[in-house]
């Protein structure tokens, strides 16, 4: 009977919902939404310290915001922009510290370059596609960037600093046509 109890009893534990109910990821909705697509599958978004869905919570609504900052300007009113982020490799690997200290640590070297690839797609007022594509950022020189400079106190420097310079420097005709 005890072992029926105990059974019913994990079966409606919390810890048993949450195993069951599907992850919500941030996503930011206006003129530029910003989806991740699969991040359990992404590349690296480890968290060093603390808990691994705070962490990567914090990490998809820091970029996600990055994004609708850098691309909500260039759209004409009533066009929508939808980012799809299909693979992330933050800068650095994270290493076990082998008793050291509770947490593991980031080690952030050239060889770990940061990355980002996405799907973007643009839609015009009556949700006609304008233009699309596929876009793989990778920083080789990021320890070097001056651009990081502006995000030295964000954990996310180097990323942030990657999509704002991807921003202005490589963004599609069909975007960079409108700032000039």
């Amino acid at each position: 009977m005890k072992k029926i109890v105990w059974s019913i009893l994990l079966l409606l534990s919390p810890w048993a919902m949450a195993e069951t109910a599907e992850q919500q990821w941030p996503t930011q909705d206006g003129p530029v939404t910003v989806v991740w697509q699969n991040p359990d599958e992404f590349r690296d978004v480890e968290a060093s310290s603390g808990i691994q869905e705070r962490y990567e919570n914090h990490v998809f609504a820091t970029l996600g915001k990055q994004f609708q900052k850098r691309l909500s300007g260039l759209l004409k009113d009533g066009e929508q922009l939808t980012i799809t982020v299909t693979n992330l490799d933050l800068a650095g690997d994270v290493r076990p510290s082998f008793g050291a200290s509770a947490s593991d640590i980031r080690i952030v070297k050239s060889v770990y370059p940061p990355m980002i690839e996405f799907q973007w797609a643009l839609l015009d007022q009556n949700k006609q596609l304008l233009d699309s594509g596929e876009v793989k950022i990778k920083d080789l020189n990021f320890e070097n960037a001056s651009s990081s400079l502006r995000y030295q106190n964000d954990a996310l420097h180097y990323e942030l600093s990657m999509i704002e310079r991807w921003s202005k420097r490589d963004l599609p005709d069909v975007l960079a046509s409108r700032t000039e």
